[in-house]
């Protein structure tokens, strides 16, 4: 467990020591979300603007996996040089090889991703068939409001489990390749669902998730106008600052966590 502090101590130092990167992060986010917006709300109206469309989504989806992997590899390359801060070049993927690993490794997490959400929407949807069995057997009327918080707690687990293995899938991908990545997957799995590194995860989407989300669902009684938009602004700037750390952080942790199972794997 001290191990545990002292890479998460470490971590936190070089975030601190990368605030230029994290708000150009923020910045870089904020424009995609933007873009995001901005392409489904476009009008079907021509063959012409379809094709434009499709190629903004395109678009995106390049600079989503070069960012998504520079930042990645970026955390690694820090934690393996033992580096003090994340340079703003570490947020773009400029290697034609390993920007074609992560566009290869975010297409198939999106469809992960999609397939994990399809099967928690459908056990969900199933909470009042459960109450309702419950209600049946215990003779006591047993509502599916408490169920449905339960099940949220537990897709909120599995989900910063399976957010934490493919982070440390990635980073394994981008230094060792898909052999050594495919090799280790069972350990990264078992790591980041009841090790150190579950831990760090978790600990990453509470804490700067957390205050993010509450940042920005927080409403202050101003008077209208400039300074009702100045705090909105206010407000969701430093919620994309703090998502922004908070991924460098997870990164940073996980991969520090990570790197002395590695060093006494390859020793044995």
């Amino acid at each position: 467990m001290n191990r545990a502090f002292t890479a998460w101590k470490w971590s936190l130092g070089v975030v601190a020591r990368s605030y230029r990167t994290v708000v150009v992060l923020a910045a870089l986010i904020a424009l995609w979300a933007f873009a995001a917006y901005e392409w489904l709300s476009l009008p079907e109206s021509s063959t012409l603007l379809l094709i434009f469309a499709l190629i903004w989504a395109i678009a995106q989806l390049l600079v989503a996996v070069g960012v998504v992997g520079g930042i990645i590899s970026g955390g690694a390359r820090a934690v393996a040089t033992e580096g003090w801060d994340v340079p703003l070049r570490s947020l773009w993927t400029t290697k034609g090889k390993d920007f074609l690993n992560a566009l290869v490794f975010c297409l198939v997490t999106v469809v992960l991703v999609w397939l994990c959400d399809a099967v928690f929407v459908w056990i969900n949807g199933h909470s009042v068939e459960v109450a309702s069995f419950l209600t049946f057997h215990s003779q006591k009327a047993v509502s599916h409001v408490p169920i449905e918080e339960i099940y949220h707690v537990i897709e909120g687990v599995l989900w910063v489990v399976l957010s934490g293995f493919l982070l440390s899938f990635f980073m394994v991908l981008s230094r060792e390749g898909w052999r050594e990545a495919g090799r280790q997957r069972w350990n990264l799995l078992a790591d980041n669902t009841f090790r150190t590194p579950f831990v760090a995860s978790l600990l990453s989407v509470a804490v700067f998730g957390g205050v993010a989300y509450q940042l920005a669902n927080w409403h202050p009684i101003v008077s209208p106008g400039f300074w009702d938009y100045s705090q909105v602004i206010a407000r969701f700037s430093l919620a994309l600052i703090l998502i922004s750390a908070g991924v460098l952080f997870w990164t940073l942790s996980l991969a520090c966590l990570q790197a002395p199972t590695q060093d006494s794997s390859q020793e044995g």
